[in-house]
């Protein structure tokens, strides 16, 4: 199950960092620094263009919520990127790395379905909240699969890292 649990988490990291990377590129296609010919864009900024333009929302507004979406959604890639170098398969309670990691990822895509109630964007909210359910699925996946008493090799790691004795970890750290 930890390969299970691990891919889970490389699926995350390697899907916000997509999403990071196109609206990224998106925004640059927008400013003009990129080639009208490029296409490896989001079209994120159009869209939110097309919602808040009517409702009067100034450009002056839409840049920096679009850039501070763009930054925490890179945030969350970067927080999955930790959690699968640092998952051990453990109980998720103690995989620090992957609670922070879906504690941001939930967090963003909370804020996008309030974002979509207050500027009345009905249509993305149906995709806001699946990710959302899809990311609440994938914590309770990650709780509720079977995770071994004992990894070959976890222990004694873990053990070594902290300064005891792998043989008898119960002695603590070494003392000389």
């Amino acid at each position: 199950m930890p390969v299970l649990k691990r891919t889970l988490l490389l699926f995350w990291a390697a899907w916000l960092s997509a999403v990071a990377t196109t609206n990224v590129l998106d925004g640059l296609w927008a400013l003009g620094a990129l080639p009208e010919s490029f296409k490896f864009v989001s079209g994120n900024w159009h869209w939110i263009n097309q919602v808040m333009d009517p409702l009067g929302i100034p450009r002056g507004l839409q840049a920096p919520l679009y850039v501070g979406a763009i930054a925490w959604e890179a945030l969350g890639a970067l927080l999955f990127w930790w959690a699968v170098a640092s998952y051990r398969g453990r109980p998720l309670v103690q995989e620090k790395a992957t609670v922070v990691a879906c504690s941001v990822n939930l967090a963003l895509w909370s804020a996008f379905q309030v974002l979509d109630e207050v500027v009345l964007a009905y249509q993305p909210e149906g995709v806001h909240r699946m990710i959302f359910v899809s990311q609440i699925a994938t914590l309770l996946l990650l709780e509720r699969l079977p995770t071994p008493a004992c990894q070959p090799g976890m222990i004694e790691a873990d053990v070594i890292q902290a300064g005891g004795d792998p043989v008898a970890p119960e002695l603590g750290p070494h003392r000389v």
